[in-house]
């Protein structure tokens, strides 16, 4: 008798669009669970994430009635979770503990049980979650059968579950098989059904447990799962060899069967998401091995594991640290605000702090919801706490060696890097909930490489010339207060795709703190001296930032450029800013000569404006990039770079000055 564990896992992320929902739920929810109805012999698992169950309650209330009332009978076991679907390895101990127990006391009131099992975000693991989920009561938990490859097991030994232990406290793991996860619903169902059958003899409990939104949500796969009818084919097929094969869910075989021995599990995913979390480079080789290897040499093939991405991309090392330093704060000064709790830990929804198949990060919506829920919850905590008007900070926040700045008041955060060219890349203004610096840079990814140009695909309105657009790829993070000289030969088409001659080194080096005073205001003074490059010659310079932020979170910065030389300097100076609007509308494409001042109208954050002192240059792009995504390789609108420029000749020491105001602006 062979027993088969059929589990779906079902989730959408904090901030995903209703229409996103509704689609899943038409797509792929709704017509599994009336198939399923059809088949009342045929047992079978599902972990929803909180978020989806909030929206079902809300939005499909009577398919929240059919689950609960086929959980009622046995024959579905739902399987619990931390609410909001956080990694639970990367989250502070406080927050896994109330996350799982908010799960559990959800599935308790609403199916009148409580879940035995616990659904792993990603089946990201790490060896002391089993003393966290053990901790939490949970019985058992399901992982992907790569990690018990890893640890030396062998494929046809994996049946059933196995025991593992961290401090003394233990609890049962189950491998899912990727054989099957790969065939289903991919192959014909007769193949998983031939495939199940060679454990026949050894009485083999397998698991397939997945993604729901593979069973139709995914490209194609609604119509080969439902009108070609793949899922009734499969479901008839497991009925009719119903003598050597039984349904079953994961209680159904904790309470029949023994453990299969102890087994020790090291960090690790299920393998596709090891790869992605590698550098570009690592990764391409990693891909190219992969497919040369015999069958035999691939379970112990491994790349890097989930928190390789906050090396990878910055921008998700921001958010991961900004969520450590706000749950700490929301822990200690207002540990009573439920608000503040259920805000924090919708910011832990794991989806926009990684990239694999899906955006994930590079989906701006999502990252805007994180950083919504973030301010939320670090504005309640800063209105607990003391009423100085300004707090200032200055840490080695990202651990590089190199301290950061940071500045609150009741309205503003703001968050800049010194030892990153004095930039500034993080303003949230409190008031809207909004992080007006939440821009994704053009990363080079390891698919880049693996498709032409033309295969993008952009999903939104424009013409079909936009999908053979070049890839361009930033040399630096984008923010806010970048020093750039540019060749005279520049064009804006040459900065947008970041091919040009920067003839200075001041944009990605690293400034002084000469002085950081806190009052009414708060101003922070940078300066460097460095090299400019004209024509073979090279031009010594000093630059001063000196940066004051206000309480109704406006902020400016006053220019100082100095030539430190004796005979007379031409240069072209620039200023850049990067700002995450929430549309491309709001500042494309463009050059604007001898403007003082600008503004920029964006129908979800408002409106921001830039006056100068002077008149400048003024350039604008959008920042768009080329991310994978489950339908191929989308463009994707992630902010606009603006570059203030003046060209300037500076006799020996000359100053030349500019200062710039940037402040939310109401007509």
């Amino acid at each position: 008798m062979v027993k088969f564990i059929f589990a779906l896992h079902n989730h959408q992320p904090v901030g995903n669009f209703d229409e996103v929902f509704a689609r899943a739920y038409e797509f792929a929810y709704l017509p599994f669970v009336n198939a399923l109805k059809s088949h009342p012999s045929i047992s079978f698992s599902m972990h929803f994430s909180g978020i989806l169950y909030d929206w079902l309650e809300k939005n499909r209330s009577g398919y929240f009635e059919t689950l609960k009332e086929m959980s009622s009978t046995g024959r579905l076991e739902i399987i619990g979770g931390a609410y909001y679907e956080p990694i639970l390895a990367i989250i502070p101990p406080v927050d896994q503990a109330g996350q799982i127990k908010m799960m559990r006391d959800y599935i308790e009131k609403k199916f009148s049980r409580s879940p035995r099992g616990m659904w792993l975000a990603e089946r990201v693991w790490e060896p002391q979650l089993a003393a966290v989920l053990a901790d939490a009561q949970a019985e058992y938990a399901v992982l992907d059968d790569s990690h018990f490859f890893s640890a030396g097991l062998q494929p046809d030994s994996l049946s059933g579950y196995f025991y593992t232990e961290f401090s003394g406290k233990s609890l049962k793991v189950f491998p899912i098989n990727h054989k099957l996860r790969y065939m289903i619903p991919f192959s014909d169902p007769e193949k998983s059904i031939e495939y199940l059958k060679t454990f026949n003899e050894t009485g083999a409990t397998l698991v397939m447990a997945d993604d729901g939104e593979k069973f139709g949500m995914w490209p194609k796969t609604h119509e080969l799962i439902y009108r070609k009818g793949w899922l009734e084919k499969f479901l008839n097929l497991l009925e009719q060899n119903s003598g050597w094969l039984k349904t079953a869910t994961f209680s159904d075989c904790l309470d029949s069967e023994k453990p299969k021995g102890l087994v020790y599990l090291q960090t690790g995913s299920y393998y596709e998401l090891t790869q992605w979390a590698l550098p570009p480079e690592a990764s391409a080789r990693l891909s190219k091995i992969w497919k040369n290897s015999p069958d035999e040499q691939k379970p112990f093939l491994r790349g890097g594991y989930f928190r390789n991405f906050f090396s990878k991309y910055p921008e998700s090392n921001r958010l991961y640290l900004k969520m450590l330093k706000t749950s700490a704060a929301v822990h200690s000064v207002a540990p009573g605000s439920a608000e503040a709790r259920t805000a924090l830990w919708k910011a832990q929804c794991n989806c926009g702090y990684w990239h694999g198949v899906f955006g994930g990060i590079y989906l701006p919506h999502i990252r805007r919801e994180i950083y919504k829920n973030l301010i939320t919850a670090e504005t309640i905590a800063h209105n607990n706490g003391d009423d100085s008007p300004f707090r200032i900070l200055l840490e080695d926040w990202d651990y590089d060696g190199e301290p950061e700045i940071f500045v609150e008041c009741k309205n503003a955060f703001f968050a800049l890097s010194p030892a990153k060219g004095g930039g500034l890349w993080e303003w949230d203004y409190r008031p809207g909930r909004v992080n007006w610096l939440s821009v994704m840079s053009r990363h080079k990814e390891a698919y880049h490489g693996e498709a032409p140009a033309e295969s993008i695909s952009v999903h939104e309105a424009g013409s079909a010339a936009k999908c053979r657009e070049k890839i361009f790829q930033d040399w630096h993070l984008r923010m806010c207060l970048l020093d750039h000289f540019l060749h005279p030969g520049t064009s804006l088409d040459n900065f947008e795709s970041a091919q040009y001659g920067e003839q200075g080194d001041f944009t990605l080096a690293g400034y002084s703190v000469d002085s950081v005073v806190q009052g009414k205001d708060a101003s922070i003074l940078l300066s460097r001296e460095g090299s400019v490059w004209e024509n073979g010659k090279k031009l010594r310079l000093r630059i001063e930032k000196n940066l004051t932020f206000k309480t109704d979170a406006s902020w400016s910065a006053q220019y100082s450029v100095r030539s430190l030389n004796d005979f007379p300097a031409h240069i072209w100076f620039g200023s850049e800013f990067a700002f995450g609007f929430s549309e491309k509308q709001a500042c494309l494409k463009g050059a604007e000569n001898s403007i003082t001042e600008k503004v920029f109208s964006d129908r979800v954050y408002g409106n921001l404006k830039l006056v100068f002192d002077r008149p400048v240059d003024l350039w604008s792009f959008p920042i768009e990039t080329a991310s994978r995504s489950e339908s191929g390789l989308e463009k994707t609108y992630q902010g606009s770079v603006l570059l203030a420029n003046v060209k300037t000749s500076l006799q020996p020491g000359e100053v030349f000055k500019m200062t710039v105001q940037i402040m939310p602006y109401v007509p």
